[in-house]
């Protein structure tokens, strides 16, 4: 058994058997955490001892960091998300968000349905924004998962100046397991340093749709989104051509060329693609990610996500329905 998975076993059986556990902020960890905020920040170390103290480490977070839908065979993810609810809901959030949708594009070069797709998978247009206590859950994984604490102390530091910053009550913001706030599903970093205040009131990535929008299409567009450039196509290889290498990298498409990979649009040969294999009930495909593909892998770094986040994309805007029909029919089997 791989350690991973021995890790991932273990963590599992104690979600459904360890309780949660307070922190113990005499802990050496603890205390140069706030030891860091108290200096670096200034945070008041009385409230932030109390804010630990009355915080829970809880395994089932853990166990839900462990077990992500991204190691799901891509037949079962898309399910998740290319199905007829989300892109119904999908296309009336373009309806209905046209105007704040337009602005976000004409700024940034982000089109609407990308966008809209985004907001479909992280949070079904607003409507599932997480259930977890943020704090909890930036706490949990700070002090209680060893493989990723220090980017989940930095996340909890950001968290705590974010709250104060727009006046939120760390304690009562909901969030996912992993501590994404809002309809876009920001982490704390992510949400001080690409949120949008659109309308001078303060970034608010909870309620305004103006705000959402921009932000998403800011962080697209730091990340490098090109304007007018496609996300992903189909692609056909050889038999006998061994992928393993191929796949999870960046390179020419002149070298898949070279292979007799043929890509089901046009592309140069010096634009830098990625191949994608995914796996259905009983057979293997592959699509090409094109620039804006790598784009969308750094809102959430799969590329499961970013092919359901492509097809999705298709799906919700109705130019492009008609060939979206037969690909889903198609991803099927």
């Amino acid at each position: 058994m791989k350690l991973l998975s021995l890790f991932t076993a273990i963590v599992l059986v104690l979600a459904f058997t360890a309780p949660a556990r307070a922190v113990d902020i005499q802990k050496p960890e603890v205390k140069a955490f706030i030891e860091h905020m108290v200096e670096k920040y200034q945070y008041p170390r009385p409230k932030l001892d109390k804010l630990l103290r009355e915080t829970q480490i809880s395994q089932k977070l853990i166990a839900a960091l462990t077990h992500p839908a991204e190691a799901k065979p891509w037949y079962e993810y898309r399910a998740i998300f290319v199905r007829p609810a989300r892109i119904k809901a999908g296309r009336e959030f373009l309806a209905q968000q046209k105007k704040a949708l337009a602005a976000a594009q004409a700024k940034y070069g982000v089109p609407p349905a990308v966008i809209a797709s985004l907001v479909g998978m992280e949070s079904f247009y607003g409507k599932h924004e997480g259930t977890h206590s943020a704090l909890q859950a930036l706490v949990t994984f700070a002090f209680g998962y060893p493989p990723r604490e220090h980017f989940f102390r930095n996340e909890l530091a950001q968290y705590l100046i974010l709250c104060r910053k727009n006046g939120f009550n760390p304690t009562q913001l909901k969030s996912s397991y992993a501590g994404a706030l809002g309809a876009g599903q920001f982490m704390p970093s992510s949400y001080l340093e690409y949120g949008v205040d659109v309308d001078g009131r303060g970034s608010d990535l909870f309620h305004s749709w103006d705000d959402i929008t921009a932000s998403i299409a800011n962080y697209l567009a730091r990340h490098g989104w090109r304007r007018g450039e496609p996300l992903a196509a189909p692609a056909a290889v050889p038999a006998g051509v061994d992928t393993r290498h191929l796949t999870g990298r960046t390179m020419k498409a002149s070298q898949l060329h070279h292979l007799g990979v043929v890509f089901e649009a046009p592309v140069p040969g010096t634009a830098p693609v990625r191949l994608v294999k995914i796996k259905l009930r009983h057979k293997t495909r592959y699509w090409v990610g094109l620039p804006n593909f790598s784009v969308l892998m750094s809102y959430n770094y799969s590329p499961l996500y970013a092919l359901a986040a492509t097809q999705l994309t298709a799906a919700i805007d109705t130019s492009s329905a008609p060939s979206t029909a037969a690909e889903s029919v198609a991803e099927k089997h």
